[in-house]
C-alpha cells in the first residue's frame, strides 16, 4: 500500500492542475443510471466528484457497460473519474445482487465473522461493476422501536455496534483499498436517539453519552478498519444542525476521533439547512457545511454550485476551505485506485455471482439470524404431521422477505409510487399517479398493499433463489398437507379474511401465523425511513387474527417479521413457540422452514430490548444503576402505576432446541489499568440436539466516581457444541475497554473493583467474578479497547 504522504503528495500535484470550477466539480454529485439519461453528465463540463447510482433491472454486463459509459463522459470533461456510488447494507442495490438480512437480523446472528463474509461477498460484486462507494453500514445505536430506521440498524448496544460495524468495514474495504469499496459510516451522529422516535428531528443527548456511546461504533470502526468515509446525520445536537457543527465534523470526528476519510452529506442535507431555517441561501448553507468539514454533496448541486465560487472571489469563503475538501476526496480515489482503473473489473465476476457460493453464506446469515423467543416444546415441528395451515400475509410473498434498502423494495417504491404521498416527497420516489403504464396495476390496491405486478415481477428475478415461507415449508415437508390463508392485510382494518383463516386453522393439525410489518419506503409501508410509528404492537388487525387463532386451540407457532422485535404480551403469553425472523432476504424462507421442522437448531439472540409498549421506551440492558428497570439498592421511588418495569424480551435472550451448561469461569484477580484481562469458561451441550451458543460477558463497576451503566456488554462468541461436548471459551479486554469520561471529559481508567456476569443473555447470568483494577489513569479514546476479543 502507498504511505499516506505519497499519496498526499500525488493529490496535491494534481489539485494544483485544476481550475476553480474542476475544484468545484470534485465536490459535486449527480445521478446516474435506469431512467436517467447518461447525456445529463454532459452538462458538467468541470467533472464530478460522484455519482448516484439509479438502478433498475439490468444484467451484470449492463451494469459494467453503464459505469464505462458514465466514467468515460466524466473523464472527457476533467480527466478525473468520479466516484460511483450505492446502497449495500444487506448486499449492494442491484436487482442481481445477493441480498442478506436486514442489519438487524445480521445483528442477531452475534456473528461478526458472518458480517465481514457477507460485507467481502458485497465488495466483490460491487467491485466487478464499477461500484467502490457504499452508503453502508449504518452505525447507530438505536434504542427506540418508534423510529422507522431500526432495522438498518445493528441495535441497542455500543459493543455490538461496534463490533458489526468494524467486522462490515473490513470486509468492505478490504485488507487493501485498492482492492476494495469505500465504507461510509452513517448517521454521524446521535442520529438514532430522536424526539419522539420520529425521524430527522433533535437530538437530545449530552456530550458525554454522545463520546461514550453513540461514537463508539465510529471511533471502533475509525481505529481498527481505517474507515473512509462519513456521513452526516440530518438531526441537531444543542440547537446545532450537524450538517454545519465544525464542533463535531471537525473538533470530533477529526481532531478527537483521528478520522482522515472523507465526509459525505445525507442527501439534501445542505436543502434541510434552508428548510429548518438556518441558512437563508442554498449558498448560505453550502459555505457553513463546507467551513464545517463536508467534502462532497449529494446527490445532487443544491448548495455546491457555481455562485460558492463568486462567495470564494469575494472573500465571504477561505478558498483553503475548498482546497483541502478536494485534497481529500483526491486522496480518496488515489486510495481507491480509480485514477488507474475507473471501470468494472469483470475478472471478478464469475466469483462474485457464483450462487454457489453466495447462496450458501446467505443462508448461514437468515439461518443464524432466527431468534427462538419461547418454545413450550411443539417445536420442532414433525414432518409427518398430516395437516398444517400456514397464515398470514408474509407467509406467501417474495417481497416481504425483504427490507428497506433493498431491490425489491426500491421498486416496490416506484411502482407503488408511494413516497409521493408523503410530506416533502411530492414528485420523488416513483412514477405518478396519472401514469397510464402505472394505475392499471394499482386498481384494488389499498394503502400497504404490494402491487400485483410487483411480486410478479419479482418471482421472475429471484423465483428460482428466492422461494416463499409457503413453498419452502412444502418443500420440506412434503408429505404433508398444507392449507394457506392470507388472514389480513399488513395494515388497516379489513377482517373480512379472518373467516377463512379460522377455518384454515380448525381443519389443521398446527398453525403456522406468520405476522409483521412491511419495511421500505414510502405510503405502502409500516416501518422504513420517515415511516415512524406511535404504536409499536402488530400493526393493522393483526393482533385481533392472532386471538382469533389462538381460541381455535390448536397448537399454534407465531413467527415475527418486523425491522424491530416484538412487542405483544397476547402473543407471548398465549402461542406456544414464538419465532423473531425479522427480514430474512434471499434464503429466509428456506431458513424459517429448517429451524421449524428442527433441521437447524436456532440460534439468534436479540439485539435490542423487547418493550411491553410505547409507554417504556427507552427501556436497553445498559441503563445506568437507579434507572430503568435496573432500580437498583437502597431508595426505589419509581414505577409505572399500570404496567411493568421489566421488557418483554430481554437484550440478547434467545433460545436453542438443546440446553446449555455454563462452568468453571476463570478470570485474572488483578489488572493494571494498561493491561489485558484474560478471562475463561467452560460450555457444554447438556441437551438432545447439536447447537450453538452465544456467550455474552458482561461486566459492572462495582464503585465509580460517575453513575454508571449496571451493566456493559464487553464482549460476546458463538461456539458449536454436538450432543455432550463441551468447549472452553476465552476472552481478552483491554482494560482501556473500561474506560469512561470523567469531570474533565477525559478518558479515565478507574482503579477499583469490578465484576464480570457470563451467562445466555443480559438477564440470565450463569456466572460471576469479581476482579481489581489496580491503578488509576488517562488514556487515549482513540486506542482504548472497544469489545473483547473471543476464541476457543
Amino acid at each position: 500500500m502507498m504511505p499516506t504522504s505519497e499519496i498526499r503528495k500525488q493529490a496535491e500535484i494534481i489539485l494544483a492542475g485544476l481550475t476553480a470550477e474542476q475544484k468545484l466539480g470534485q465536490l459535486q454529485c449527480m445521478f446516474a443510471g435506469a431512467v436517467i439519461p447518461v447525456q445529463i453528465l454532459q452538462r458538467f463540463p468541470n467533472g464530478l466528484g460522484a455519482l448516484a447510482l439509479n438502478i433498475g433491472i439490468e444484467s451484470t454486463e449492463e451494469s459494467i457497460d453503464a459505469a464505462k459509459e458514465q466514467q468515460d463522459i466524466v473523464l472527457e470533461n476533467c480527466g478525473i473519474p468520479a466516484l460511483r456510488h450505492a446502497e449495500a447494507l444487506t448486499g449492494v442495490l442491484t436487482s442481481n445482487a445477493t441480498i442478506f438480512p436486514a442489519a438487524i437480523g445480521m445483528s442477531a446472528t452475534w456473528n461478526p465473522d458472518l458480517v465481514e463474509k457477507m460485507a467481502d461477498l458485497t465488495r466483490k460484486q460491487m467491485v466487478s461493476i464499477g461500484i467502490r462507494h457504499a452508503l453502508s453500514p449504518v452505525m447507530d445505536v438505536a434504542r427506540d422501536p418508534r423510529w422507522g430506521r431500526v432495522g438498518e440498524t445493528y441495535g441497542e448496544d455500543p459493543t455490538l455496534c461496534a463490533t458489526m460495524s468494524v467486522a462490515f468495514t473490513k470486509g468492505l474495504q478490504s485488507e487493501e483499498l485498492s482492492a476494495g469499496v469505500l465504507a461510509t459510516g452513517k448517521h454521524f451522529l446521535g442520529y438514532g436517539t430522536s424526539q419522539g422516535g420520529l425521524n430527522m428531528t433533535a437530538n437530545s443527548i449530552p456530550p458525554r453519552e454522545l463520546r461514550e456511546v453513540y461514537a463508539k461504533p465510529f471511533q471502533a470502526a475509525i481505529s481498527e478498519a481505517g474507515l473512509g468515509a462519513m456521513m452526516n446525520s440530518y438531526g441537531t445536537i444543542d440547537g446545532e444542525m450537524v450538517i454545519e457543527s465544525r464542533a463535531i465534523l471537525n473538533d470530533l470526528l477529526r481532531d478527537e476521533m483521528g478520522f482522515d476519510g472523507i465526509v459525505v452529506s445525507d442527501y439534501m442535507s445542505i436543502n434541510r439547512m434552508v428548510d429548518l431555517k438556518v441558512s437563508a441561501t442554498p449558498v448560505d448553507g453550502a459555505m457553513r457545511a463546507l467551513r464545517a468539514g463536508l467534502d462532497i454533496e449529494l446527490p445532487s448541486p443544491y448548495g455546491y454550485i457555481e455562485d460558492l465560487l463568486k462567495e470564494i472571489e469575494a472573500g465571504s469563503l477561505d478558498k483553503n476551505y475548498l482546497d483541502e475538501a478536494v485534497l481529500r476526496i483526491l486522496m480518496t480515489k488515489l486510495r481507491l485506485g480509480i485514477l488507474d482503473n475507473p471501470y468494472g473489473q469483470e475478472s471478478l465476476l464469475d466469483e462474485a455471482y457464483d450462487v454457489g457460493i453466495t447462496s450458501p453464506e446467505s443462508l448461514k446469515a437468515a439461518r443464524e439470524s432466527i431468534v427462538l423467543l419461547k418454545n413450550d416444546g411443539l417445536l420442532p415441528l414433525r414432518k409427518d404431521v398430516k395437516k398444517i395451515a400456514v397464515i398470514g400475509p408474509h407467509a406467501d410473498s417474495i417481497r416481504l422477505l425483504f427490507g428497506c434498502y433493498t431491490f425489491p423494495a426500491q421498486y416496490d417504491r416506484d411502482i407503488s409510487g408511494s413516497m409521493s404521498d408523503m410530506p416533502g416527497m411530492s414528485g420523488l420516489g416513483g412514477l405518478q399517479k396519472d401514469n397510464p403504464y402505472q394505475m392499471p396495476y394499482l386498481k384494488g390496491c389499498e394503502v400497504r398493499d404490494t402491487a400485483p405486478i410487483v411480486e410478479e415481477t419479482l418471482q421472475k428475478i429471484y423465483g428460482d433463489r428466492t422461494p416463499t415461507i409457503l413453498a419452502s415449508l412444502r418443500k420440506k415437508a412434503p408429505e404433508a398437507e398444507f392449507i394457506y390463508e392470507k388472514g389480513c392485510e399488513i395494515a388497516g382494518t379489513n377482517k373480512t379474511g379472518f373467516a377463512d383463516a379460522i377455518d384454515v386453522a380448525k381443519a389443521a393439525d398446527v398453525v403456522i401465523l406468520v405476522l409483521g410489518g412491511k419495511y421500505g419506503w414510502g405510503t405502502n409501508c409500516t416501518t422504513g425511513e420517515g415511516i415512524d410509528c406511535d404504536d409499536i404492537g402488530l400493526p393493522g388487525v393483526q393482533e385481533e387474527l392472532a386471538k382469533a387463532i389462538i381460541e381455535v386451540g390448536k397448537p399454534s407457532v407465531f413467527v415475527h417479521m418486523d425491522a424491530k422485535s416484538l412487542s405483544s404480551e397476547y402473543v407471548a403469553a398465549h402461542f406456544g413457540a414464538v419465532l423473531e425472523n425479522w427480514y430474512p432476504g434471499e434464503s429466509g424462507g428456506q431458513a424459517l422452514a429448517d429451524v421449524l421442522f428442527g433441521d437447524y437448531n436456532p440460534s439468534g439472540r436479540l439485539p435490542i430490548t423487547a418493550p411491553r409498549n410505547a409507554g417504556q421506551i427507552p427501556i436497553y440492558a445498559s441503563t445506568q444503576n437507579g434507572s430503568g428497570y435496573f432500580s437498583g439498592d437502597g431508595m426505589v421511588i419509581n414505577r409505572y402505576v399500570e404496567g411493568r418495569k421489566d421488557p418483554l424480551y430481554y437484550f440478547g435472550e434467545g433460545y436453542s432446541f438443546t440446553t446449555f451448561a455454563y462452568t468453571d469461569l476463570q478470570v485474572d484477580s488483578e489488572v493494571s489499568a494498561e493491561d489485558t484481562l484474560y478471562l475463561s469458561c467452560d460450555i457444554t451441550n447438556m441437551g438432545q440436539m447439536d447447537g450453538e451458543e452465544v456467550v455474552q460477558v458482561y461486566v459492572s463497576d462495582d464503585l465509580a466516581s460517575m453513575v454508571r451503566p449496571a451493566q456493559e456488554l464487553a464482549g460476546f462468541y458463538r461456539v458449536k457444541l454436538r450432543v455432550g461436548e463441551r468447549k472452553t471459551v476465552h476472552f481478552a479486554m483491554k482494560v482501556s475497554q473500561f474506560a469512561f469520561l470523567n469531570t474533565q471529559m477525559q478518558w479515565h481508567v478507574e482503579a477499583g473493583s469490578m465484576t464480570v456476569k457470563v451467562g445466555a443473555s443480559s438477564h440470565d447470568i450463569r456466572l460471576t467474578e469479581a476482579f481489581e483494577i489496580t491503578n488509576t489513569t488517562t488514556v487515549d479514546g482513540k486506542t482504548r479497547g472497544f469489545y473483547a476479543k473471543a476464541w476457543e
